[in-house]
């Protein structure tokens, strides 16, 4: 019979030495953390102790939710179950029909205020079109929608990249992920913040040193278990850090306000229905939205086709035919249909977001997977949907661990239309979905077509991603490669 403390009288407990005493209550405590609560029993759960030591381990997300929660809907048939992470019990939603009704019913599931002493929110902020809700929200993504819309810069896009093949030389072996890291940084700066980081041409960039080093620290394990500690033990050098990194986008936005440009926050700010926090937080968010996992996307997608030398050589078959001699623009990049099913493909196989913001039930509710189960969440229940859960799952995807690009280019629209708004779901789905997932899928066609038009690429012999691909550690599920080592030969 399991132990609890309330089964412990004082006098029982003066028996123990006072070692023991600690030890003791500290086990208690644990336990007492990690039980589910009473209104949650109901639901299916992952063993805590194995998600733990995941945790401790240093597993990546998505290889956490292919172990651990995939086995759930494939094996077992459900549509739901109950995950300890980030210090709370939360509800993982793993069916797609159940992805679609949270996703698209804004008043039952709202975004949920994110948890005070948890140090990514101090980074990002509170104040921003992801983690805002109602009226507020409404503002944000109406004046950030008007602001992509108005601005596609392909041509930004094109520069930075011959930029970088120029720093690549003449090939040889490279570590890719750094290269990817360091592209999206200038073209976040350029195209979105009008700000020039200079990062493809400093190899020492103090920006990005600083950045990389923030996003580690945050990414530490225990504190990542119980996020507490940040409370009881707190990093005062890591927030110093994250303070200082902050302090550097304020000094962007300041130095916007009176250089304007061709860019989206100069978009935005022409528009005056934010506060200056508001901005802030906005600027930091898609930062790391657009930086992080841009920079994923691009190393995952150049590894399979790596991987697969028969893909490459057809998707560079096609960009030749399509651009020739031209440079990418709007019309040459929507005539290489192959080469967009394999971006796709590698955001399905190693999406760089492998869950979303945690929404909140409002009120008890009722959700009917796919198969029929139904399961009730009750009231101010933190809910988490599983993008990973459904790329990965075989009920949708056939070989859904095989990389296949043919599967999306499918001879009807209705079947494209299915895999888009149901199953391929890299940027979520809903009025909530990424609003610039259109300028990223631009974004990627470009440096894939001038790519392929100027390299041929192979993974080195004895690469520790010849078996799969390896991502790093990285705090609340973002997922991208590490020591991504490639071999580039220049055509």
């Amino acid at each position: 019979m399991a132990l609890s403390l309330h089964d412990l009288t004082i006098s029982e407990l003066r028996h123990f030495s006072p070692y023991l005493l600690a030890l003791l209550l500290t086990v208690l405590f644990i336990n007492y953390l990690l039980t589910p609560p009473a209104e949650l029993r109901h639901l299916p759960c992952v063993p805590v102790i194995p998600l733990l030591w995941s945790f401790i381990s240093g597993e990546t997300e998505n290889s956490r939710i292919k172990r651990l929660l995939l086995p759930f809907m494939q094996d077992e048939g459900e549509g739901a179950v109950l995950v300890y992470a980030l210090g709370r019990w939360m509800v993982h939603i793993l069916d797609p029909k159940i992805f679609k009704e949270v996703s698209d019913d804004l008043n039952q599931w709202p975004k949920e205020a994110p948890p005070t002493e948890m140090l990514f929110f101090r980074f990002i902020g509170k104040t921003n079109v992801v983690l805002s809700n109602g009226k507020t929200w409404q503002k944000h993504s109406k004046i950030i929608q008007s602001a992509f819309i108005r601005n596609l810069p392909i041509d930004g896009f094109s520069d930075l990249a011959e930029k970088l093949f120029k720093k690549m030389g003449e090939g040889g072996l490279i570590k890719w992920d750094d290269w990817t890291m360091r592209y999206t940084l200038d073209a976040i700066g350029t195209t979105i913040l009008g700000y020039d980081f200079e990062a493809i041409e400093d190899d020492n960039s103090p920006f990005l040193k600083q950045y990389v080093g923030v996003m580690e620290a945050m990414a530490s394990p225990l504190y990542l278990i119980f996020p507490r500690l940040e409370t009881l033990l707190p990093r005062h050098k890591v927030i110093k850090e994250i303070d200082s990194l902050v302090g550097l986008f304020q000094g962007v936005l300041d130095y916007k306000r009176n250089n304007r440009g061709n860019d989206i926050l100069t978009y935005m700010l022409e528009h005056p229905g934010m506060t200056q926090e508001e901005y802030r937080d906005n600027m930091v968010t898609f930062f790391v939205a657009g930086h992080d996992t841009t920079a994923s996307a691009m190393s995952s997608l150049v590894y399979y086709l790596a991987q697969y030398p028969e893909y490459q050589e057809r998707a560079r078959k096609e960009v030749i035919k399509a651009l020739g001699n031209d440079q990418p623009n709007t019309k040459n990049l929507n005539q290489i249909p192959f080469v967009q099913a394999c971006i796709k493909e590698a955001l399905r196989l190693n999406e760089p977001v492998t869950n979303t913001v945690p929404r909140i039930s409002v009120s008890g509710w009722t959700v009917q997977g796919s198969n029929g189960k139904e399961y009730y969440i009750p009231p101010n229940t933190p809910v988490i949907l599983s993008i990973t859960s459904v790329h990965c799952n075989e009920n949708y995807w056939t070989d859904a661990g095989t990389f296949y690009p043919d599967r999306f280019l499918g001879t009807s629209a209705s079947d494209q239309a299915r895999i888009d708004t149901l199953s391929w779901i890299p940027f979520s789905r809903g009025p909530r979905q990424c609003p610039a997932r259109h300028f990223a899928m631009y974004e990627l066609k470009t440096v894939a077509a001038l790519m392929l038009k100027s390299w041929e690429w192979s993974l080195p012999i004895g690469s520790p991603h010849a078996k799969g691909i390896k991502n790093g550690l990285s705090p609340f599920g973002l997922s991208s490669p590490k020591n991504l080592f490639i071999n580039f030969q220049k055509l």
